[in-house]
Formats: structure tokens, C-alpha cells, sequence
């Protein structure tokens, strides 16, 4: 088949591997002059089943209203402030009522997993050496954060997330950088799970679908998907627009993909969700012989993350569904640089701090659609989220499959266009 797919950040560059490995004809079409340039740039990068379910930045695990009369409903909602999307935040309570949350919670759970070990086949299959970060740390700075873990903790139990409690002891014999000043309670660790650099993830893939035939069109726009049994894109390159025939259309382009979706009459609710990120260089000397995190540390009192990226080090959070204020922007970009002067001060050369913004396309329930858009010809791969990377691979192997007129390797109830309609 002649597939098309629109978007080249890390969903629609492992979509593209995966179609072209099965031998499919795969062209990507890209906006941009690159891929993963925007929301897959320079994401926090953490995957794995047990941090998305649980401590991702709209990850929620408890009765709602209770949540929210002890001020404990995620930081990315910013329920009293002015910018965002009242209406998909208002969906957003309603995706997460109690009666759903164990089967959110684990459909969650089953996509990542499966994109875990889709990323470790390839990895290993295809020799791909990129920045990665094994373990996860989650952080208690205090005895009342400790007990703020346990429904985390209960949740973990219950999907079966391989992870064990430490004290502070334990964590500073496990992590020789840490400020041996800053408040620390303990910490849960998660072993199998860390984090890894998407962007780089990305172009060495792109290499290999490359090589498997797929081409990439950059500086080219879709403007309009006719579907059919050989569906139409109508092209814009600058001031040129031309029109191109294909078997079938994969759209992965994020929140580009919504005026193309509107115009097909479809109608998710997608909005953005806001991240920031920090990089600085690592001081990496005689004086400083340890520097930085071995693995990641995630402190979900700030809503931080703060992960090695080879010799740099770079803290992530400030997640907020939809617009920043010019306020809220100020205060997540202090809380960044607070949080890495107070776990790992001196470690990373600030002065030569690279600063990141992008914009993730979310769904009120936390899931990506995977699969028919209700639309001869028209596929739908959208909507990851603050869990892009932790998903992107097995997402990209379930589409391919269906594509392929085969079946997909994990049950896709609950991630299809369906609960949309």
C-alpha cells in the first residue's frame, strides 16, 4: 500500500518505521523543516507503565471531589486560573470519576508496557544507542509526602509495577550526587522503568525506515484529506499547492492535525498541554566527580523531573493544560532552576541553560486514538499526550498491524475512536 503519513514527531517517525517495515510504500509529510521539533524536542522522555499511571503530570488515583477539597487534583489543570480550556478540563473530571479510573488506569498500564518492550526489541534489534536514564526515583521531601505516595503505591500493587520503598539513606548511597542539605523523607523507586531522549530516538529511526523505502517531505502542509477508497491530500509548499493520491492517510500531526480533522467533520477533543524543559551542560571534572543523577528523579511535590541526558542534565515540569499567563510561565521556569540548585546544586553549568516550550496534544482521558477514524481510508494515531514518548513505539506497532489488515498484539478496548462518539 501507498501510505501517507502527516506529522514527523516521534508518533508519526516510528509510525513511518513501523508501515515501512511491512512493507508498505511510506511517505511522511512534515510542515516543518525537521522532525521531532516541537512537542518531541525536549520532553522529559520518561516511559514506562508505573510513572504514567501514576505520577504523570494529569495522572489522578482517588475519589475526585476529595481530591479536590484537599487541593490534591493535578498542577496541570490550574482549575482557578484564567488561561486554558474550562470545557476539556470540566471532561477531563468527568474521564477521571472514580467508576473509570481502574480501567483508565490500566489500559494505561497494558499500551505502555507493550510500548516498553517494543522499544527494547528495537533498541537491541536495530542497535540503536541513544541517551537513556534506567530507574526511576519518586521523592517524598517529608513524612506528609511519603503518605501522599500511598495511593501511587496501591495503584502500583494493583498493575503489578515492580518497585520498593527507600529511606533517605538508601537513596543518597543510590544517587552520590544528591544535596546531602536538601529535605529528604525517602522515595519509591521504580527499577524497570527511566527515561530516554525521544529526539535522538527519533532520527535514528527515521534512519532505518529510510532505509526500509520511506521518504519524508519537509516544508509541506496538508491542507486537505479527501477519504475514499484512495484517499486525497491537497498539498501547500510554499506558494505552490498540488494534490497526491494514496492508499491511506496516517494523521499524527498533534494539534496541526485539528483544522484537518474539523474539515473532515470529525470532532475529538484535543487541546494542548504545556511543558517546559531546562538543559544545561554537566560540569563534568576532577573537582565534580559526581555530578547529576544516575537515574531519574521525580519530585512530585513540584511536578518536576529531573534526568541525565549524556553530559547534560535537564528538568522538566510547569505542565499546564492549554495557554500559560506570562505569570504562571515566569514561576514554572523558577521552579525548574530551584529544583535542580536544590537537589543537585553546582552540578550543571546554568549559565549555558538551553530553555524549551512545547505543546502536546491531549485527550481528556489520557489516551491516544489508535486506529479507524470512521473514514474510508483515514487512520488516526493522535492525542499521546504527556506520555508521548512513554507510548510512542507501541502505539506506532498497533497501527501498523491494523493497517496491515492484521491484528493488533494487545487489546485496543478503550483506545480506539469509538469512546468518542
Amino acid at each position: 500500500m501507498r501510505i501517507a503519513v502527516i506529522g514527523a514527531g516521534i508518533v508519526g517517525v516510528t509510525s513511518a518505521y513501523e508501515l515501512a517495515a511491512a512493507g508498505h510504500d511510506v511517505t511522511v509529510f512534515e510542515q516543518g523543516s525537521s522532525i521531532a521539533a516541537e512537542a518531541s524536542f525536549a520532553p522529559a522522555g520518561l516511559d514506562g507503565e508505573g510513572w504514567a499511571a501514576a505520577w504523570s503530570p494529569l495522572a489522578v488515583s482517588g475519589n475526585l471531589l476529595g481530591l479536590a477539597l484537599r487541593g490534591r487534583l493535578p498542577a496541570a489543570l490550574a482549575l482557578g486560573s484564567p488561561a486554558g480550556n474550562l470545557g476539556w478540563k470540566l471532561k477531563w473530571l468527568r474521564a477521571n470519576r472514580a467508576a473509570m479510573q481502574r480501567e483508565l488506569h490500566h489500559r494505561l498500564h497494558r499500551l505502555a508496557g507493550y510500548s516498553r518492550a517494543r522499544t527494547a526489541e528495537l533498541t537491541q534489534s536495530l542497535h540503536l544507542d541513544f541517551e537513556r536514564s534506567s530507574g526511576v526515583m519518586v521523592v517524598s521531601r517529608s513524612a506528609a509526602d511519603s503518605h501522599r505516595l500511598l495511593s501511587g503505591l496501591a495503584l502500583l500493587d494493583e498493575l503489578g509495577v515492580r518497585h520498593q520503598r527507600l529511606t533517605a539513606d538508601e537513596c543518597r548511597a543510590l544517587e552520590l550526587g544528591l544535596n546531602p542539605q536538601a529535605p529528604l523523607h525517602g522515595a519509591v523507586r521504580l527499577m524497570d522503568e527511566g527515561a530516554g531522549n525521544s529526539r535522538e530516538f527519533a532520527h535514528l529511526i527515521k534512519q532505518h525506515a529510510q532505509r526500509h523505502g520511506a521518504h519524508f517531505a519537509f516544508n509541506t502542509q496538508v491542507v486537505a484529506i479527501q477519504p475514499g477508497t484512495k484517499p486525497e491530500l491537497t498539498l501547500q509548499r510554499g506558494t505552490e499547492r498540488s494534490r497526491d493520491t494514496v492508499d491511506a492517510v496516517v494523521l499524527c500531526a498533534g494539534l496541526a492535525s485539528v483544522p484537518l480533522l474539523t474539515k473532515l467533520g470529525l470532532s475529538l477533543p484535543l487541546v494542548g498541554v504545556t511543558g517546559l524543559s531546562v538543559t544545561a551542560p554537566l560540569r563534568l571534572d576532577d573537582i565534580h566527580p559526581q555530578v547529576g543523577p544516575t537515574s531519574v528523579l521525580l519530585d512530585p511535590r513540584r511536578g518536576v523531573s529531573i534526568v541525565r541526558a549524556g553530559n547534560r542534565l535537564r528538568a522538566s515540569g510547569g505542565t499546564r493544560v492549554g495557554a500559560m499567563s506570562r505569570a504562571q510561565e515566569a514561576a514554572a521556569w523558577k521552579t525548574l532552576y530551584s529544583a535542580l540548585d536544590d537537589w543537585f546544586p553546582g552540578a550543571s553549568r546554568i549559565a549555558q541553560a538551553q530553555q524549551w516550550r512545547g505543546e502536546s496534544p491531549s485527550l481528556p482521558d489520557g489516551l491516544p486514538v489508535l486506529g479507524r477514524s470512521g473514514l474510508e481510508g483515514v487512520w488516526l494515531n493522535l492525542g499521546h499526550g504527556c506520555v508521548g514518548w512513554a507510548v510512542a513505539c507501541g502505539s506506532a506497532r498497533v497501527l501498523s498491524s491494523l493497517i496491515s489488515g492484521g491484528m493488533a498484539e494487545i487489546d485496543t478496548t478503550g483506545l480506539t475512536i469509538d469512546r468518542f462518539r
